[in-house]
């Protein structure tokens, strides 16, 4: 727990200090997207109180603990907390679902893989895009850090993915922005999203279908993250009045925009 205090005082400071009395965001970076569509939009509604979304990832463990010793008011989750986390002093709420899939740089013919391509693809065995039907180019692989939120759902949910072990030709991104970035840019490049993301990105990358289905759907896609705001078990009157927000029906409405299912919950 200390080396989390340390490593939240460095990235929060700056953050922390510049508003004593406003609701601070902060956790998974998949899902700061959507916090800072619901933070402008509540506090047009409410212009007594201040949200500041730190637009640096702290990751979703980070952000949880954080919520826990009071650094922060709320963190992001773009996954159901472990067990580990449930045990702090925190309380999840979860707002919405969200699909992940896998998308490609704009410069793959490509439109579509089944699960063991996928699979492949990822431990190496398949190199080359004419290999699952495309041109003569060699496939460039971008994950994400184990622990992070997009790759163990990945893991939980696409067949045979939990046994894959990935080569060190394979390029790990430590943020959502980090691999938005790259697939945007990088000629040949395969990664993993999800629809919030993607939706951002305005066609600079490409969705694929998985097994032959269209999978970025977020009520009907296999693949499904979990976005959660997370408050202190004693939370402030003002972090309380931005989750009712975001349950009412123009946050619910902000939340299709952007892409994402809404999850109805109780306070």
């Amino acid at each position: 727990m200390k080396s989390i205090l340390a490593a939240v005082a460095v990235v929060l400071c700056s953050f922390l200090n510049a508003n004593a009395d406003a609701i601070k965001i902060a956790g998974s970076g998949q899902m700061l997207p959507l916090a800072s569509a619901l933070g402008k939009a509540y506090m047009k509604k409410h212009p007594g109180d201040v949200v500041e979304v730190n637009p640096k990832s702290l990751g979703q463990k980070n952000g949880v603990e954080a919520v826990s010793e009071g650094y922060i008011d709320i963190a992001t989750s773009a996954r159901r907390l472990g067990e580990e986390e449930r045990r702090l002093q925190v309380k999840p709420y979860e707002v919405a679902t969200v699909a992940g899939f896998f998308a490609v740089n704009a410069s793959v013919p490509v439109r579509g893989l089944t699960s063991p391509q996928i699979c492949d693809i990822y431990a190496g065995k398949i190199t080359n895009w004419k290999q699952v039907g495309g041109k003569d180019a060699r496939i460039v692989v971008l994950t994400r850090p184990e622990k992070d939120s997009t790759k163990i759902v990945m893991r939980q949910q696409v067949h045979g993915f939990a046994k894959v072990e990935e080569p060190a030709t394979v390029l790990s991104k430590l943020r959502a922005k980090d691999m938005m970035t790259a697939l945007a840019s990088t000629p040949d490049a395969i990664g993993m999203v999800d629809a919030v993301n993607y939706a951002d990105a305005g066609g600079k990358f490409i969705a694929l279908k998985l097994d032959g289905k269209d999978i970025t759907s977020s009520i009907t896609g296999p693949v499904q993250h979990h976005y959660q705001f997370v408050l202190n078990k004693n939370p402030g009157a003002a972090d309380l009045r931005f989750i009712q927000f975001v349950r009412s029906p123009e946050g619910q409405a902000i939340i299709r925009q952007e892409k994402a299912n809404p999850v109805k919950f109780n306070m």
